[in-house]
């Protein structure tokens, strides 16, 4: 490629930031700051409550059981063949890619010129490493090259598996006695992640990296405090405190400052969004992405997708979300064994080790208190049908 090619290229800086709750963000000035700046999408639904699962559908755009990385049992390994990564994508039109994962094992490393862990380094210095990494970018990268970095913030997790992971069960009465207590201490967690994310966010604007980058902020997936006995955290069912979560898109003329789509979104509608965004054409020849282009529901924002009539209580888009714990009451490591679909209204979760199923009103019962799976046969009926539909969707091209 000529230098010339490179002429008003965005660059792509991906903050992640791991396990961040959507529901705690606005306590934080910073996230109040990003909305400001660009567009917040504040109703997406992560495919995986972890994030091995969760980061190669974010970067390959499609669920688990169409990209091969579905299950913990698929550490190590890259999506199969013909599915094209975001990193690849880029690469193969000229950005340099490079990332600094929570641990090398949990991203394909497929289309990154460099990717790097502090996952053997002691207390690491986010802000430091990564303000280090985009200064980097500069001398690594061609002039005038545009780049991506993928920055993954992994704090709130580690402080998670220190004070909980390593204290408690998932059937400890101490912990799931406490959740209030729960809830202020993941508080605690998720003001240092916005200290990072304040810093981080200042360098980018300090550097001039705002006016040439897509700038997307967001999580892999939620976390819980005890909402419910049998998961501490995350990663063992597919309630919202851990499968709902959100993304930031800040580019102005890209993405309209200020706006906030509260639509369903999903995390593998990120990689696609990116792609449009920057005029890259998805490949014919390389699986089909799965996830949807965000700039449609901007473009069409005055048309809500959510509805509280009858008739339409089935309507608008679902998710699919899928899990497989490693602890819990039914560890599955090799294969996910709690699937979930829903849209505004419903939620359906199949927990295939006991094979039983629950059912949530979640305009009338958020927090998914109430089971009704006996009381609306009919509705279940057509969800399970929707979630066949999705499961065999990725079995296809």
């Amino acid at each position: 490629l000529f230098l010339n090619d490179f002429m008003h290229k965005f660059n792509v800086i991906l903050l992640l930031i791991d396990g961040a709750r959507v529901d705690r963000i606005s306590k934080f000035p910073i996230f109040q700051k990003l909305q400001e700046d660009g567009t917040f999408f504040s109703h997406m639904i992560s495919h995986s409550p972890y994030t091995l699962v969760s980061m190669n559908s974010i970067f390959t755009g499609m669920y688990g059981g169409k990209n091969g990385i579905n299950a913990y049992h698929q550490m190590f390994q890259d999506p199969k063949s013909g599915c094209l990564t975001l990193a690849e994508y880029l690469s193969e039109n000229g950005w340099y890619t490079c990332g600094d994962a929570m641990r090398l094992s949990l991203v394909s490393h497929k289309g990154f010129k460099k990717i790097t862990s502090q996952e053997d380094t002691d207390d690491p210095d986010f802000i430091k490493t990564h303000s280090g990494i985009l200064d980097q970018i500069k001398n690594d990268k061609k002039p005038k090259q545009p780049f991506f970095a993928y920055l993954h913030y992994p704090k709130i997790h580690h402080s998670i598996k220190e004070n909980i992971f390593d204290k408690y069960d998932d059937f400890s009465e101490e912990y799931f006695s406490n959740k209030d207590q729960n809830l202020k201490n993941y508080d605690t967690y998720l003001e240092e992640a916005s200290n990072y994310l304040e810093e981080i966010y200042q360098k980018i604007l300090n550097d001039d990296l705002y006016s040439d980058s897509i700038i997307i902020v967001m999580a892999d997936h939620g976390m819980g405090v005890g909402e419910k006995i049998g998961e501490r955290a995350y990663g063992i069912f597919t309630y919202d405190y851990s499968i709902r979560t959100f993304a930031y898109f800040i580019q102005p003329k890209i993405f309209p400052k200020g706006k906030e789509i509260s639509e369903l979104t999903e995390t593998i509608d990120i990689m696609p969004t990116v792609l449009n965004a920057l005029e890259i054409p998805e490949k014919t020849s390389s699986l089909k992405i799965q996830g949807k282009n965000l700039l449609e529901y901007i473009n069409n924002s005055n048309i809500s997708m959510k509805s509280n009539s009858a008739q339409n209580e089935l309507s608008g888009r679902f998710a699919f979300s899928e899990t497989g714990g490693v602890e819990g009451p039914w560890p599955s490591p090799k294969e996910p064994n709690v699937k979930c679909i829903r849209n505004f209204k419903w939620k359906l979760i199949h927990n295939l080790t006991p094979d039983n199923w629950e059912l949530y009103d979640l305009e009338k019962d958020p927090n998914e208190n109430e089971n009704l799976v006996d009381s609306f046969s009919n509705i279940v009926e057509k969800l399970k049908l929707k979630m066949s539909d999705i499961e065999k969707s990725c079995n296809g091209n």
